[in-house]
């Protein structure tokens, strides 16, 4: 699976490339503290709370992201995102595929790549930015249950999904400070699933450095997943959401 993620990404920032030359290049890394709550429900049985019965403890994820932006006016840009939010927990009691496990550690992973097609409507018009696109959610997912008296998983299922979402983002640079403030939504909701991926953010870059400019930004983070069986391959409905305050170092040139 990811190498055909990255088969695709290769392959849509090769045409972009092709067709126009790049003005302007940004991105940036770093860690979102993140915390689950929501509930996961394996059919058949009774749905369980991820924060009370699976015991799931907030955690720190990697992020990264690289957006590209080009003169040409009908060539769409082109922007990458990566996360990887991985959850653990103990509980004493879980059931899961009707079955009962004692003394439990589970693990509930959801690695995220995001490939955007947008259009600049506003390019610091009066300090403002305006992109408007079309985002595709490719979600790796997994569950991991094993007891403690266990060698190997007593459940280790794993499960994918390819979701297109609306893409809008949206950015202020305040003049004379070198700070700009910057909101990104992606959403889309169809056949029982929904998925919203949210962010707001300040940042810093250091404009006084030629070529390459380093900065840094903080902001916050929200995502909501409701899955059902049917598109992710699974026979459990998944209903959660994720949140919390992320920050790392961009660059710009």
């Amino acid at each position: 699976m990811t190498k055909s993620i990255l088969t695709v990404t290769i392959f849509l920032f090769c045409t972009s490339l092709s067709n126009a030359d790049f003005l302007r290049v940004d991105g940036g890394i770093g860690a979102w503290g993140t915390k689950p709550t929501g509930k996961i429900a394996y059919i058949g049985n009774n749905e369980f709370d991820v924060v009370d019965q699976a015991g799931l403890e907030s955690s720190t994820s990697l992020y990264a992201w690289i957006n590209f932006k080009h003169p040409m006016p009908f060539v769409p840009n082109f922007r990458f995102e990566y996360v990887d939010p991985e959850f653990d927990g103990e509980v004493t009691r879980l059931e899961w595929r009707g079955n009962t496990y004692a003394s439990v550690n589970n693990t509930l992973s959801l690695t995220q790549y995001d490939v955007t097609l947008f259009y600049n409507l506003l390019d610091e018009t009066l300090w403002t930015t305006l992109d408007l696109g079309l985002n595709v959610k490719i979600i790796d997912g997994n569950y991991e249950l094993s007891e403690s008296t266990g060698f190997t998983p007593a459940v280790d299922e794993s499960f994918s999904l390819t979701m297109p979402l609306a893409y809008i983002r949206t950015r202020l640079d305040v003049p004379g400070i070198d700070v700009g403030i910057e909101g990104i939504a992606k959403g889309m909701a169809y056949s029982g699933n929904t998925v919203i991926d949210a962010q707001i953010k300040i940042d810093y870059t250091m404009n006084f450095i030629p070529v390459i400019k380093p900065g840094l930004e903080l902001g916050y983070r929200y995502q909501k997943m409701k899955l059902d069986t049917g598109s992710i391959g699974l026979d459990a409905n998944i209903d959660t959401e994720f949140s919390g305050v992320y920050g790392g170092v961009v660059f710009r040139f």
